[in-house]
């Protein structure tokens, strides 16, 4: 019976050869290639003789990957490529001879001290992937700046964009069986207008649908019109969070972006207070084993709650234009307790749930999003052995109902206020008024039609009360 190959470690992946030398060689020149990145190849692939690691300052959209895969290709080595994904993949155990392709920008810092260290051991090729322009730490860039192959985004070389169309066009006719492919003039100026914001893949997407949308083999701009936009069920991720149109968290110069400011601040200071008042007791901690464990102990959770608060702010930012659909609500609830319950440190969440399902119109994600941050959020108000209520009973409606301090509940009243002048100097006075995960989630819910409230019974318990349009669009 043969046996069955390890499993690679989570957020890893042994990356399949190029199925052709000819792949390879065309992803290594123009047009796929400014003449500029293409003079850097010969370089780039010989660094991987020696072990010398590679910068591919090169848009995720415009192949980056693919010339990854080119350049181990062309080099030789005699291990396999291998992807790592998120911000602590491991680094650890890959196989003999292995090329490592990484996006260094989105490390976690003990990840990039790693990734140092296995440059130190010169035995790893690493194909280091970054987008144009992204900071990356003096010491990791100083070791990475050997060799860069450097790509602009496709908004920037529009000059290349012909060419580039072209070779697309004939990939396709060669997959079509050899039909040809060709642009009418009008089509030429339609693609030289557009700005690509999704880089070379938006390009070769929209030829795509443009070739099938011709009988001919000759696309015109009228083929282009609706082949320039991808299809309303595809979620394009946003690079920066939409800008509501109350003006809430997105906004880029006004209240909205002092209120964040502030709440970063607070939620980072503590933290960063742990790890500064061990670093400056130093020279005792050499001497003491149970300080030093207390130290890594404290500074791991320090670390870790800075990470995770980052991680929210790039989840919030990614959210997109919210698309509103049917939900069933009390199953959408159920499943965020579940993936939340790791953070809720003992306490019980009991989930109230109707014998017909309750629903709301929502956009799921933007939903679940609001939805961890207020039980995680809640988690930091509620005491210890606290039962936490979630009711989701209603149509349009979840509340989430504990027993905590009265100044958790002045904190969470002031939260659901309308945001304008009041709230902004009472934030700027005290950056506690507005935990940052409620402020997130109420964002959320605000451009999904929502809204977010607290009341109390006068005896000392507090309901948060989440309002959604319901199934006609609605609010509840």
């Amino acid at each position: 019976m043969p046996t069955r190959a390890p499993a690679e470690p989570r957020g890893r992946v042994v990356l399949p050869p190029l199925a052709s030398d000819e792949l390879a060689a065309a992803a290594l020149a123009p047009p796929r290639l400014p003449a500029a990145a293409a003079a850097v190849v010969p370089l780039a692939e010989r660094a991987g003789a020696t072990a010398t690691p590679v910068l591919l300052a090169v848009p995720e959209a415009a192949g980056r990957l693919l010339l990854a895969r080119a350049l181990h290709a062309r080099a030789a080595r005699p291990g396999p490529l291998v992807a790592v994904t998120g911000r602590r993949p491991a680094l650890d155990g890959l196989p003999p001879g292995a090329a490592l392709y990484v996006d260094v920008a989105a490390l976690a810092p003990e990840t990039r001290l790693a990734l140092e260290a296995l440059l130190d051991d010169g035995e790893t090729w690493v194909l280091a992937a970054a987008e144009p322009g992204a900071a990356l730490p003096r010491p990791l860039a100083a070791r990475l700046a050997g060799v860069v192959l450097a790509v602009p985004p496709l908004a920037a070389r529009p000059a290349d964009v012909p060419a580039l169309a072209d070779a697309a066009l004939a990939r396709l006719a060669r997959r079509g069986g050899g039909r040809p492919l060709a642009l009418t003039p009008p089509a030429r100026a339609r693609l030289a207008a557009h700005d690509w914001p999704g880089d070379v893949a938006e390009l070769e997407a929209a030829l795509a649908r443009a070739a099938l949308r011709t009988a001919t083999g000759v696309i015109d701009a009228a083929d282009l019109d609706g082949a320039l936009a991808p299809p309303p069920t595809v979620r394009v991720e946003a690079a920066l969070a939409p800008a509501p149109a109350d003006g809430g968290l997105a906004a880029p110069d006004g209240a909205a972006l002092e209120f964040v400011l502030a709440e970063l601040a607070h939620e980072l200071r503590n933290p960063m207070v742990t790890i500064k008042t061990y670093a400056e007791h130093l020279p005792a901690l050499l001497e003491d084993a149970a300080l030093r464990a207390r130290f890594a102990t404290l500074t791991n959770e320090a670390i870790t709650r800075m990470d995770a608060l980052l991680d929210n702010l790039l989840a919030f930012a990614r959210l997109g234009p919210p698309r509103a659909e049917p939900i069933d609500v009390d199953a959408l609830v159920a499943r965020v307790l579940a993936e939340v319950e790791p953070a809720l440190e003992g306490r019980t969440i009991r989930l109230a749930r109707a014998a017909a399902p309750a629903r709301c119109a929502a956009d799921p994600e933007h939903l679940a999003y609001a939805l961890r941050n207020l039980f995680t959020g809640v988690v930091r108000e509620v005491p210890a052995r606290e039962e936490l209520v979630a009711d989701a009973t209603v149509n349009g409606v979840v509340t989430l109902r504990f027993a905590g301090s009265a100044a958790a509940l002045d904190r969470l009243r002031r939260l659901a206020a309308p945001a304008g002048a009041d709230e902004r100097a009472m934030t700027l006075a005290d950056p506690t008024l507005l935990p940052l995960a409620f402020r997130l989630a109420r964002a959320v819910l605000e451009r999904n039609g929502g809204s977010l409230t607290v009341t109390t019974d006068g005896a000392g318990t507090t309901t948060l009360v989440v309002g959604l349009p319901g199934e006609d669009g609605r609010r509840t």
